[in-house]
């Protein structure tokens, strides 16, 4: 599995890419811009995009989504149906940072949870919602990969003190799904630094 990072926002947001080398199937886990970059690097590995996953609809995870859509590049999108308002309010929040637009209403294929079934190639992903974040905020995990969106950074944890947000949700998610997965899972967060289930068990505080 091949795993590729691009950075291409000023809220420093990750967009990750993921390949299946055996298929060359790929995904994108959320796309908070650049996509242009995005997918000149898929056409040089010859993959094949499948479709985009957003871990929760925040605007900086979901901009490159619109971006694409408002070029007539037109890729599947999922998310979860209970962070579908905030997707929506993109504009509203890209005002209030002074963010030039408006963009167009970003358009939303599928609605996925733990009971979706989803694949890269032969692989499956697993699915975990992790609400407290946001309120429909999900982890995506294939193989020995996990991508962690808002919910669970380097030593960290996502803010709570947003619209949707709960404190108290999130840390009961991540303590009884995310931290049940193996130590040796590579967390590939949202923003910052990849780190691994094990190195989140014993420095991250919020999880002791």
């Amino acid at each position: 599995m091949k795993v590729q990072l691009f950075v291409e926002n000023a809220i420093r947001t990750n967009s990750w890419v993921v390949i299946d080398e055996e298929t060359d199937d790929a995904i994108i886990i959320d796309c908070g811009g650049g996509y242009e970059k995005i997918l000149d690097f898929l056409n040089t590995q010859n993959a094949n995009l499948k479709y985009i996953l957003c871990t929760h609809g925040h605007f900086d995870h979901i901009v490159g989504i619109v971006e694409m859509q408002k070029n007539n590049i037109n890729v599947p999108v999922y998310i979860n149906k209970n962070d579908e308002f905030l997707a929506y309010q993109l504009n509203d929040m890209l005002g209030i940072l002074g963010i030039a637009g408006p963009y167009p209403k970003i358009n939303i294929d599928n609605f996925v949870d733990e009971t979706s079934e989803l694949k890269i190639g032969n692989k499956n992903i697993q699915i975990f919602q992790t609400p407290g974040h946001t309120p429909g905020g999900l982890c995506f995990k294939i193989e020995n990969l996990l991508f962690s969106g808002d919910s669970l950074f380097h030593r960290e944890i996502g803010r709570c003190d947003l619209p949707g947000g709960n404190f108290h949700s999130l840390i009961n998610s991540l303590k009884s799904k995310i931290l049940t997965v193996p130590e040796q899972t590579v967390v590939y967060p949202g923003h910052g630094s990849v780190t691994s289930i094990k190195e989140e068990k014993l420095f991250n505080p919020y999880l002791k």
